[in-house]
C-alpha cells in the first residue's frame, strides 16, 4: 500500500529544494572563484592568480625546464590617444586572443599589467619558447590585415623571454629577468624579441635601480 501522507509529499518537495538552493550555492561559488582569478577586460588569468601559479610550476619543474614570456605593447598610450580607450580595449582582447589561441593547453596566459601579457610554458626551453614568441609576434604584427581595423595604426610587441633553471634560480627572479629583457628591447628600438642571459645583465648593471624602473612605452 502506497503512502499517500501530506508529510511524504512534503518531504520531497523539501529535498528537491535544498538540491535546488545546493546546485545554485555551487555555482555561484565557481563564478566567484573564477571571476576572483580571471580578467575581467580578457578572460585571461589576473596578476595575482598568475604569480600563484608561477610559483606553483616554478617548484614542479625544478628538475626540467620552465619558460617565461612577456609581451608587451609599443606605444599603447598613444594607439589609446588616437583611437581611444574604446577602441584600444578592442586591441587588448584581440592580442590576449591571438596569444591563447597560440598557446593553448600547453601554457597559461595572463594580463601581467596594463598592455603587458605573460606566458608561462612548462617543459618548453629557450628555443621553443622563442619560436612560440616569433609566431605570437607576427600574428600580432598582422592581426589588424583580417578585419577592418585596416586604417589604425599597426601594433608591436616587445617580447622579453627567460629560462629556468638556466637563467634563474627563483620564480621572482625567472619574471625580473623576463622584464629585464623587455627593457632592453624598449631600450634598443622597440619590436623586438630579446633572451635573457648573464651577458645581457652585465650589459645593464650600469643603469641604476630608480633609473631602470623608469617606465618604458
Amino acid at each position: 500500500i502506497r503512502d499517500r501522507s501530506p508529510s511524504r509529499g512534503l518531504g520531497d518537495v523539501y529535498k528537491r529544494q535544498v538540491a535546488s538552493i545546493a546546485i545554485k550555492n555551487a555555482r555561484l561559488y565557481e563564478a566567484a572563484w573564477t571571476e576572483a582569478r580571471t580578467d575581467e577586460l580578457t578572460g585571461l588569468l589576473n596578476r595575482k592568480y598568475f604569480y600563484e601559479i608561477l610559483d606553483e610550476e616554478y617548484e614542479k619543474n625544478k628538475d626540467g625546464s620552465l619558460a617565461l614570456i612577456l609581451f608587451n605593447i609599443d606605444d599603447f598610450k598613444l594607439y589609446n590617444q588616437l583611437y581611444g580607450n574604446q577602441q584600444g580595449d578592442v586591441a587588448l582582447r584581440k592580442v590576449a586572443d591571438i596569444i591563447q589561441a597560440s598557446v593553448g593547453e600547453r601554457g597559461y596566459v595572463a594580463r601581467h599589467s596594463a598592455k603587458e601579457f605573460a606566458v608561462l610554458m612548462p617543459n618548453y626551453d629557450i628555443f621553443s619558447a622563442r619560436n612560440l614568441a616569433e609566431s605570437i609576434q607576427k600574428q600580432i604584427l598582422h592581426m589588424r590585415n583580417d578585419s577592418a581595423d585596416y586604417k589604425l595604426k599597426i601594433l608591436t610587441v616587445s617580447v622579453g623571454i627567460s629560462a629556468a633553471p638556466y637563467a634563474a634560480r627563483s620564480a621572482k627572479e625567472l619574471l625580473d629577468n623576463a622584464d629585464l629583457a623587455v627593457y632592453h628591447v624598449k631600450r634598443s628600438g622597440k619590436n623586438g624579441i630579446e633572451i635573457f642571459d648573464t651577458m645581457l645583465k652585465l650589459s645593464l648593471i650600469h643603469i641604476s635601480e630608480p633609473t631602470r624602473r623608469t617606465p618604458i612605452s
